[in-house]
């Protein structure tokens, strides 16, 4: 579990401290297949090497690239990942000045002075590095804020959670919008080293699949009851 970003709530989970209500719900259901699995927090480039190195079993939560897909193993549906084994699925919201100008299609971006930025190591980072709309700044969420409240950075992209939840409680917030369409929406999966599935591709495909019951279950639940 990526450890470089605020600390949120720890929930006790059979035993354990979970960072999060959201990751305690996955990590639980984890423990009903893999009693003896054991959750780490670590910077989130720490995490993807040592699942890679197989230093680790897998990674919560991870979203899929071919690149990745040649390093880490994912619920596959062909050459694709499959979505219906998806744990959730994240949009990368964008923030702007209230003034700004900056406008983005899905496409592109009009608008840019100074580029955006995101958490490090995140697949927002590689997008915005290709669509040439990176900035080269290095920050933490204070200064992000900061900066784009005073008009000098374009723009901070950040999914949902616990970093956004810090980020909107940041004075400069107010002088804020969010644009309507996010950067992208991912859907991200627990993931394990390539040789953990390899040796055990039975269990991989019975975690994956028990994940996905547990989730549609609990989707069921969260759905809001009509009157008939």
């Amino acid at each position: 579990m990526p450890g470089d970003v605020p600390a949120a709530e720890q929930i006790q989970v059979k035993g354990q401290r979970i960072d999060g209500q959201h990751t305690a719900r996955i990590a639980g259901w984890v423990l009903d297949v893999l009693p003896k699995a054991v959750f780490i927090n670590q910077p989130w480039q720490r995490c993807l090497s040592h699942a890679q190195q197989g230093r680790v079993t897998g990674l919560l939560s991870l979203g899929w690239t071919e690149e990745r897909a040649n390093i880490y193993s994912f619920p596959q549906l062909g050459k694709v990942p499959n979505p219906a084994l998806a744990l959730y699925e994240v949009p990368y919201n964008i923030y702007v000045h209230r003034q700004s100008q900056v406008r983005w299609d899905g496409l592109q971006f009009t608008g840019l002075k100074y580029g955006l930025i995101t958490l490090k190591g995140y697949l927002a980072e590689q997008r915005l590095r290709e669509l040439n709309a990176l900035s080269p700044l290095q920050t933490d969420i204070t200064q992000a804020v900061e900066l784009v409240s005073k008009g000098r950075l374009d723009g901070y992209v950040v999914p949902p959670g616990v970093v956004d939840n810090m980020f909107r409680k940041q004075p400069g917030f107010a002088q804020l919008r969010q644009l309507d369409q996010p950067l992208f929406a991912m859907p991200l999966y627990l993931a394990f080293y390539p040789g953990y599935c390899q040796q055990n591709a039975s269990k991989c495909e019975q975690i994956w699949q028990h994940l996905a019951a547990k989730k549609a279950l609990w989707q069921q639940q969260q759905a809001p009851v009509t009157a008939q």
